[in-house]
């Protein structure tokens, strides 16, 4: 997320009182042309517009072998100014405009051909969250709303709901984080599948406009898809509980860094659970440290015997970590904050202010390592792409923006490439 929480809930509140204007933006279909600088992943880069807030977007092939500065003369424009998170599957991209509630399917032809597929609306959710897709004919999708949507990725047709309303505790008073809070709104962060299972990760929120979260723990819905027809409204009976875990505060992505999961199934199929303090935005008010809970294989509850306190892993207490670019073997990348890069005059650093730097976590062994100490805005790039031994890790800094290469054995890194905007990686296989 790029904007002031004001400014994004401004938009996304415009965009539900346009629909009209939510649907024009679905019948963009501007020829795409062929190009050089052909490669082997899909990249989408995200330069910054003159306004200093929004940014725009564009679609090319890349290879992780260039060294060579890759602008976007070759690329095709997604979006002018938007505020997007990209997800992949089956060989297509997904960008969403979440600032105005719009989801698109594109593709990319080893020429560099971008087409625009289908477009999909979901102004009602107000704020997307993450998607989850199961097959070619299913997916869901959450966000400000006791709504989770399911639709068809291939059509980006919608065809049914999940209602939470059943386990939502808007209405309850929390007194967080003050005396007499109550909870206003929910909202589904993101949702992961597990074998037959969907879990929906909720952020209670205390005030909606600037998103001040309503509860001091982390809930999860966890919902049956053996019980969901895809094609009806409601499936209320597909609920299985809701859980509970006090000893971290809420998580999801809600496309933070470009649409980063938060929750991750390893290899053993456990999930890993990031609780990051609203972003590391509202730890003094949580006061306690962002941490990794755990739901063992073939379990639907928090095991009570995990706990990894990351910031003490890391810099140590009170410095928040954010993302999980999970790349096997229980580790994965996670950027933590030094507040002491923090600019006191703006509440709003620990979010848009490159204060960050990448560590490395392991989650069986509860330790880290840093991995390198230049400071990057990670809370707004973070989606990165592993493979054969190295990752691809995007990298904004001041004045610059390049693909950062990551030795996951010996956590060298170097720059690979430079980039005009914010480089995000994606494979098409």
């Amino acid at each position: 997320m790029n904007f002031t929480n004001n400014q994004i809930f401004r938009r996304a509140w415009m965009a539900a009182l346009f629909p009209t204007l939510m649907l024009a933006g679905c019948d963009g279909d501007d020829e795409p042309t062929p190009a050089e600088g052909l490669g082997e992943y899909a990249m989408i880069t995200a330069p910054f517009n003159a306004d200093g807030q929004t940014r725009a977007y564009y679609l090319q092939r890349a290879s992780v072998d260039n060294t060579e500065t890759l602008d976007n003369s070759n690329a095709t424009e997604l979006a002018a100014a938007a505020v997007a998170m990209m997800h992949t599957f089956d060989r297509h991209l997904y960008f969403s405009d979440y600032g105005i509630g719009i989801m698109e399917r594109w593709s990319i032809d080893e020429s560099n051909n971008a087409t625009m597929e289908a477009c999909m609306s979901i102004s009602e959710l107000t704020f997307q969250g993450n998607a989850a897709f199961r097959d070619a004919n299913t997916a869901f999708v959450g966000g400000i709303s006791t709504d989770i949507i399911i639709f068809n990725p291939t059509t980006m047709q919608k065809t049914g709901t999940i209602d939470i309303s059943s386990v939502s505790n808007i209405g309850t008073v929390t007194d967080f984080p003050q005396p007499g809070a109550t909870i206003v709104a929910e909202s589904v962060t993101e949702v992961l599948i597990r074998g037959n299972l969907l879990f929906a990760a909720i952020m209670p929120l205390s005030d909606l406009a600037t998103q001040v979260p309503g509860d001091i723990g982390c809930p999860i819905v966890v919902i049956d898809l053996d019980q969901i027809d895809v094609n009806a409204q409601g499936n209320s009976g597909a609920i299985v509980k809701r859980i509970y875990d006090e000893r971290g505060s809420a998580t999801g992505a809600w496309g933070t860094g470009g649409g980063s999961p938060y929750m991750r199934v390893d290899e053993r199929g456990d999930i890993y659970v990031l609780c990051h303090n609203s972003w590391a935005g509202w730890r003094a008010a949580f006061d306690k440290p962002a941490c990794m809970l755990k739901i063992a294989a073939g379990m639907t509850d928090f095991d009570p015997n995990y706990y990894f306190d990351l910031e003490s892993a890391a810099r140590g207490n009170g410095s928040p970590v954010v993302n999980f670019e999970y790349y096997g073997n229980g580790k994965f990348l996670g950027a933590t904050q030094n507040p002491s890069a923090l600019d006191p005059d703006n509440p709003f650093s620990y979010f848009i202010d490159p204060v960050f730097q990448w560590w490395s976590f392991d989650l069986y062994n509860q330790t880290a390592e840093i991995v390198t100490e230049e400071f990057t805005r990670a809370a707004v790039a973070s989606v990165s792409y592993f493979e054969d031994g190295f990752g691809y890790v995007p990298f904004e800094a001041e004045g610059e923006n390049f693909v950062m290469k990551v030795d996951l054995n010996t956590l060298e890194t170097s720059k690979q490439f430079n980039t005009v905007g914010t480089p995000h990686l994606f494979s098409l296989e």
